[in-house]
């Protein structure tokens, strides 16, 4: 252990040492990262995770300097820290290049996809599915496992890099997290770099914390999720427990929920999913403490929490559902109270009425097509009227009204209009004016008027001019056809006109 915790030590010191002659660096090349709140300067140099590379290749260096008592083959297996570091540096590479010069998203995503190519051919592969347990005995399956995981965490890490010492705080609990897992499973080099990862992420902050000195970067972000995300495919390789090959992946909570809330999030407003915006947790957080040390510090909070929870599922696995209701349960209170989004507002709200509303339309669908086949039997034009006007008034109708030509003979029976009893007269309402047809002839029209306090309608507007109108016409063209039409119109075209203002329904006439 003390070997570990020299390597710790190192790796802080290497990073407190090296950041200073990155920020030089930085401001030699000028390649500078924008301002947020609580920064100091208007511009500040990048390049930060250059610093945390060095330092991590240096600490583990320093294993070849210790006495040949604590040299073992366990912990100098340099065949697997080379698989771990040589992809990740080549994705430290393209963060250098997208920080200088800014790289395309299908150039990022091409480099990206050739060094998990690299990770899983070099044998740091998912060879078990970690949620189900179940060894994957394809190759091919296997490979687009692993390069689906390495690839968002990479730009997981890269998405959340949007406050001073957020990103690399976060990686900061992962590492520890992923050094505990190894520890715990002797895995001598995931331990040796994760150590070392953690070190130098501690000596970065203290450039890095708000307000920052310098920004972590693309090189950075990048390079930390890449070789954090192989760390942890390695470190579960390793386990001989099915449940705790989930552990992990499960440090990885933060980062990744902000990514699938940000895939969410776009996809339900109809955006794409690559167009940036300024929705993601740290972004909320901000608006909603209005500062960045409390953001980051809720944030530090979630991710110790999650690292955490997967040790604790490491060591008591009896206990992993109540563990499970307890992250959940955190999680939960944290977006509903901390974090306000309108899209996952709206969807929780569909998602808790859809099945009430779902039953409600297939009810109100049901009495639709019921009346419609009463009407049809129905060989009396005043019962027809009974039938439409009180399914109409079921439906959420208060006022339904049919205004017809009238006969000059007046042996035409007149249609009432029917109101909800006991409905009191609404303050506001919203009308549709529906026109009825004889023989391609308009012979009047029928009003509905509903209240603008009932919100939506549990049932399909269109059903109505489908299936119950056409069912209703029918029975006025008996009544019209037994006698010659005449000419007159027997409504208040004032009023009809006031009561057309609202919706018109007219698109089953335009069939």
């Amino acid at each position: 252990m003390s070997l570990y915790l020299g390597i710790f030590i190192a790796g802080a010191l290497f990073c407190f040492l090296i950041t200073p002659l990155v920020m030089r660096l930085g401001f030699r090349f000028r390649v500078y990262g924008h301002s947020h709140g609580g920064r100091v300067q208007a511009m500040l140099p990048r390049l930060g995770g250059l610093g945390v590379f060095l330092a991590v290749v240096l600490a583990a260096a320093l294993v070849r300097l210790v006495p040949l008592a604590v040299q073992d083959g366990r912990v100098l297996r340099w065949d697997t820290l080379t698989r771990l570091l040589l992809p990740a540096t080549l994705v430290l590479l393209l963060g250098i290049y997208d920080d200088v010069a800014g790289a395309l998203p299908w150039q990022k995503l091409l480099i990206e996809f050739f060094a998990a190519g690299i990770a899983w051919w070099a044998g740091i592969r998912i060879a078990v599915l970690p949620v189900l347990g179940y060894a994957v005995h394809s190759l091919p399956l296997s490979f687009l496992l692993t390069v689906f995981w390495l690839l968002a965490v990479t730009n997981a890490f890269n998405l959340i890099d949007g406050l001073d010492g957020l990103a690399a705080g976060i990686a900061f609990f992962v590492a520890l997290a992923l050094f505990m897992v190894a520890l715990i499973q002797a895995d001598s080099p995931v331990c040796l770099l994760a150590v070392a990862v953690a070190g130098a992420l501690l000596g970065f902050l203290w450039y890095n914390s708000v307000p920052a000195r310098i920004f972590l970067g693309d090189t950075g972000s990048l390079f930390l999720g890449f070789l954090l995300g192989a760390l942890a495919v390695s470190a579960a390789g390793k386990s001989p427990a099915p449940l705790s090959q989930v552990v992990p992946y499960l440090a990885f909570g933060v980062p990744l929920l902000d990514t699938s809330l940000a895939v969410v999030r776009r996809l339900l407003s109809g955006r794409s999913v690559l167009a940036a915006d300024c929705g993601h947790l740290h972004h909320k957080l901000l608006q909603a403490y209005a500062s960045p040390w409390l953001a980051v510090g809720a944030l530090y909070y979630l991710a110790a929490l999650f690292s955490i929870g997967s040790l604790l599922i490491l060591r008591s696995t009896h206990s992993v559902l109540l563990l499970a209701a307890v992250l959940g349960g955190v999680t939960a209170w944290f977006l509903a109270t901390q974090v306000r989004y309108e899209e996952l507002a709206e969807l929780g709200e569909l998602l808790g009425r859809g099945l009430w509303w779902q039953r409600r339309v297939l009810a109100n669908q049901i009495l639709i097509r019921e009346a419609s086949r009463k009407l049809e039997k129905s060989s009396n034009l005043g019962k027809s009227w009974e039938v439409l006007a009180t399914t109409l008034q079921a439906l959420g109708f208060e006022v339904v009204q049919c205004r017809l030509k009238s006969r000059p003979d007046g042996l035409f029976p007149a249609l009432p209009a029917c109101r909800n009893a006991g409905a009191r007269q609404p303050e506001r309402v919203w009308s549709a004016s529906i026109p009825l047809r004889v023989s391609g002839e308009s012979i009047g029209v029928l009003l509905l008027q509903r209240d603008l306090a009932k919100g939506r309608l549990l049932f399909q507007f269109s059903s109505l001019l489908q299936t119950l109108i056409p069912a209703f016409e029918r029975r006025l063209r008996a009544a019209y056809e037994a006698r010659p039409l005449s000419p007159a119109v027997d409504y208040n075209l004032q009023v009809a006109s006031q009561l057309e203002s609202g919706v018109l329904a007219d698109s089953r006439g335009e069939a």
